[in-house]
């Protein structure tokens, strides 16, 4: 294909456009009429901005007030001890709060703001995780001056390695550099500024803004890998986010050892897996990047392997399920409901008690992969991608092994596994009950085998994470990512109500 420039569009632009038109055909969805992801600006920028500040904000509190575990006071060295203190930098110092914001108000409506926000963002809940797990704590100097004092008062000493305030903004200085923007000069100034001001403040040492820059780095040499990949940066920021929420989840129940709130860890962690396979699911369309073996590679790694269903599994039931949805030879009927007593229609009580235990027990899915067998005697053939992952969490599984004791390792294996196979199975069989009905009709008012719901922010922690609630435009258009799916709705389009799952599941019988 001829390589002409694009009109309107930036280098970025046109080097993605270009990248995604260049793989093979048999990768690429020709039906599919919607540019590559990364290209898309953010639609809601400043909201982005006011969750990310949010998030880390409390993260930030959190390992700078309630450090876990023993914290290593860093002394400074001959070359600290060498650089001044000026009072004076306190306010450039604080320009880092300025610096997502500043990046946001220059990038909206631009493309390169999504790579640049989620090299940032990184980089610096990278550092948070350090902090986390390993929290450190700055020997300040003694001073008299006003600005330093107030400046020791209002932030805490602890977070201290690698420094944050450097890691940021070199990730986004590079990330644009290495798009060759004309900003980046900028970011490359104010990441140079920031790192002397964290010296002549006396909030970090060298060896700190040492691995700031490092974590920095890494973190855009990884933003940039992904850009090459074409791999979807919104869908690799949200499984980025569920396992983030997943390692604090766990982290603060083996720490506290107390069994109520390893109860309630393992229902957010429930919960969090069911929204990792939800993403999962665009992977399978090869959304989370056409270039196939990357694609399962990277789901594989993040919660096909952990989560015991390699893609290579379910891909051919799930495409088949797409194809011949609501007929027999529909796998959900063939295998997922197999020997239960939901037949796509409203159950009374002691059925539907029956269904829901059977998923929480385990029963259901033996059921399941007894069928699945019988049909399909053949092993499941893996590919590369699926063992390059494998060696991923083998070296995942080596580390906790060597760094954490037995007792910490069983709690973390429960509390992953136990939600894994009961309350996760259970919620993903809800929500799947509520995506199918028993054929055109069946429901009042709705005249398709897909059903499409109304829900709010609790439904969508729960139940329909990633737009899932909109099942029926997605059947429509499987070619396109879950965050593209809103613009799919029509003005013709019926959805249900959340509040009117139980009576799709529940049949009340009336009294006489």
């Amino acid at each position: 294909m001829a390589r002409r420039s694009i009109p309107c569009l930036s280098q970025f632009e046109q080097i993605v456009i270009i990248a995604a038109h260049s793989c093979p055909a048999s990768n690429m969805d020709p039906a599919s009429p919607h540019p590559a992801p990364n290209v898309v600006p953010l639609s809601r920028p400043w909201v982005v901005l006011a969750i990310y500040l949010v998030v880390t904000g409390l993260f930030y509190g959190f390992v700078t007030h309630f450090p876990i575990g023993p914290v290593e006071p860093i002394g400074p060295g001959p070359l600290d001890r060498a650089i001044p203190h000026w009072p004076l930098t306190v306010p450039l110092y604080l320009s880092y709060l300025l610096v997502m914001p500043a990046l946001v108000a220059a990038g909206r409506n631009r493309a390169w703001l999504l790579p640049a926000f989620f090299a940032g963002a990184l980089a610096a809940i990278a550092c948070l995780f350090c902090h986390l797990f390993h929290p450190t704590q700055v020997l300040r100097p003694e001073t008299a001056d006003r600005w330093l004092v107030w400046l020791y008062q209002i932030d805490s000493p602890l977070a201290a390695s690698p420094s944050g305030h450097v890691a940021l903004p070199v990730a986004i200085a590079v990330v644009l550099a290495g798009l060759r923007k004309r900003i980046s000069a900028v970011f490359i100034a104010w990441s140079t500024l920031l790192a002397v001001t964290v010296l002549t403040t006396g909030q970090h040492l060298v060896a700190d803004v040492g691995y700031g820059v490092a974590m920095g780095l890494v973190a855009a040499a990884a933003t940039l890998a992904l850009l090459r990949l074409d791999v979807d940066l919104r869908t690799m920021s949200a499984l980025l986010a569920e396992w983030s929420g997943i390692v604090i989840t766990l982290r603060l129940a083996i720490v506290c050892g107390n069994g109520y709130l390893c109860a309630l860890a393992a229902l957010v962690i429930a919960t969090r897996q069911h929204a990792l396979f939800i993403l999962y699911h665009d992977a399978t369309h090869y959304q989370l990047t056409r270039r196939r073996r990357a694609n399962d590679f990277l789901i594989n790694t993040a919660i096909g392997l952990p989560g015991l269903v390699p893609v290579e599994f379910y891909r051919p039931l799930h495409l088949a399920h797409h194809r011949e949805v609501g007929s027999p030879r529909d796998p959900e009927r063939q295998f997922l409901y197999y020997g239960q007593p939901w037949q796509f229609r409203p159950l009374g009580a002691l059925a539907l008690a029956r269904q829901l235990l059977g998923d929480l027990l385990v029963l259901n899915m033996v059921r399941n992969m007894a069928a699945y067998r019988r049909s399909n005697p053949q092993p499941i053939r893996l590919g590369k991608p699926f063992f390059a992952a494998g060696v991923v969490w083998i070296a995942i599984v080596a580390t906790l092994v060597a760094t954490c004791s037995a007792h910490t390792l069983a709690i973390g294996a429960l509390l992953w596994f136990g939600p894994l196979l009961t309350l996760s199975v259970m919620i993903q069989k809800i929500r799947s009950m509520a995506e199918h009905s028993g054929g055109p009709h069946q429901t009042p008012g709705w005249a398709d085998w897909t059903y499409s719901w109304r829900v709010g922010w609790l439904g969508r922690v729960l139940l329909w994470p990633y737009h899932i609630n909109l099942h029926l435009q997605h059947h429509r258009t499987p070619a396109i990512p879950w965050h593209a799916l809103p613009g799919e709705i029509r003005p013709d389009d019926a959805r249900l109500d959340a509040g009117a799952l139980l009576p799709l599941l529940w049949e009340e019988r009336k009294r006489g």
